[in-house]
């Protein structure tokens, strides 16, 4: 009897070390797998934050990107304007080259004409005279 109440107080007293032994693994356990989720939900948390600045800064390089299409449309428009510009400007002064050289023929030919009539007059005048 002595004998069962021993082994029964050894059996006993194992049970209580072995849970006591295995609890405290359990219970590390418990705290190392917490502690590795409270890590992941920091780094999770980080990873949203960073993703949400990533799209703040892609919203602003959207709108830079609309500002730029909007200056490049207005400069193609002006260079459009520019050029429809330049192009009457030429036309005109062509036009205005022909101008000035039919005045051009218009003065030569009105010059002969006063040397000639200039000639005309010497003539009589020396015939009068």
């Amino acid at each position: 009897m002595i004998e069962f109440i021993l082994g029964t107080a050894v059996g006993v007293g194992g049970m209580i070390v072995k849970d006591k032994y295995l609890g405290n693994t359990s219970e590390q356990q418990l705290n190392s797998k917490q502690k590795e989720l409270d890590s992941l939900y920091a780094e999770n948390e980080k990873f949203r934050k960073r993703n949400k600045e990533m799209e703040r800064q892609i919203e602003d390089l959207l709108s830079e990107n609309q500002k730029l299409k909007r200056s490049f449309k207005d400069n193609d428009d002006l260079m459009d304007d520019l050029k429809d510009s330049l192009s009457r400007s030429q036309k005109e002064v062509n036009k205005l080259r022909l101008q000035n050289d039919e005045l051009c023929r218009n003065i030569q030919e009105y010059k002969e004409a006063c040397e000639h009539y200039k000639m005309e007059i010497d003539n009589l005048k020396s015939k009068l005279g």
